[in-house]
């Protein structure tokens, strides 16, 4: 869902106004601070500080995870099983790296 708003001056700083269905879709936004970042020339994610500490160092990544997490939710009929079309070429893909596939990842591991 996207929400309208505008730059505004608010005393001696700026701002952003956005439309009141934003913060009565997510009232998380309507008080408290937040922390933006600058992802792409004309985009600017923005988050609670109280969500800030969590996750890890990259919004980006964070905020897809978040998505993701929030579709799977809402639409769970749209979650499916690999077939064997997707796994398709990860043979090739795979050539030349060497991996244990009996090997059990746990909590620590972070992709190289």
């Amino acid at each position: 869902m996207s929400y309208t708003g505008r730059a505004a001056k608010t005393g001696n700083s700026r701002g952003f106004r956005f439309e009141s269905a934003l913060f009565a879709a997510h009232p998380e936004f309507a008080s408290g601070d937040v922390e933006a970042d600058v992802i792409a020339p004309g985009r600017l994610l923005v988050r609670t500080r109280v969500d800030a500490g969590r996750g890890g160092d990259d919004p980006v990544l964070d905020a897809f995870w978040a998505f993701l997490a929030a579709q799977m939710q809402r639409h769970p009929e749209r979650i499916s099983a690999l077939t064997p079309g997707d796994v398709a070429g990860l043979d090739e893909l795979l050539e030349g790296v060497e991996y244990d596939p009996d090997e059990v990842l746990d909590d620590a591991f972070e992709l190289p």
